[in-house]
């Protein structure tokens, strides 16, 4: 396990509007759903204190995305690459860019993961 591993309250901030989400960090793995109802899929490692990977997820038709993004159609699957420090600050701001725009992200850990969970 890693320090990072845990579920996760995110408070998202884009040009068009804010959101919350949470997610799951667990052994590599990401899920997580958002109030709108987008769900959330990926993977990380940890590298030098860094928590590297991606996250994927599909806007629906008739959607219209934080960052100001609107989707007539069901979207292909967005990659979104994840590069945040493995003890995430619930104080902090980090910026991700997405595929279609930047968004401005707080984690705040609900639950931590001990190491002895197996």
């Amino acid at each position: 396990m890693s320090k990072i591993d845990g579920i996760y309250t995110a408070y998202l901030t884009g040009i068009a509007g804010q959101g919350m989400a949470m997610f799951v960090f667990r052994s590599g793995k990401i899920a997580g759903a958002d109030l709108s109802g987008l769900t959330f899929s990926g993977s990380y490692a940890v590298v030098k204190s860094r928590i590297r990977g991606h996250v994927s997820y599909t806007m629906p038709a008739q959607s219209l995305s934080i960052t100001g993004a609107s989707f007539d159609e069901t979207s292909s699957p967005i990659q979104v690459p994840i590069d945040l420090p493995v003890n995430l600050d619930a104080q902090e701001t980090y910026r991700i860019n997405t595929p279609i725009g930047p968004v401005n992200a707080k984690f705040v850990m609900n639950v931590g993961f001990e190491e002895a969970d197996g």
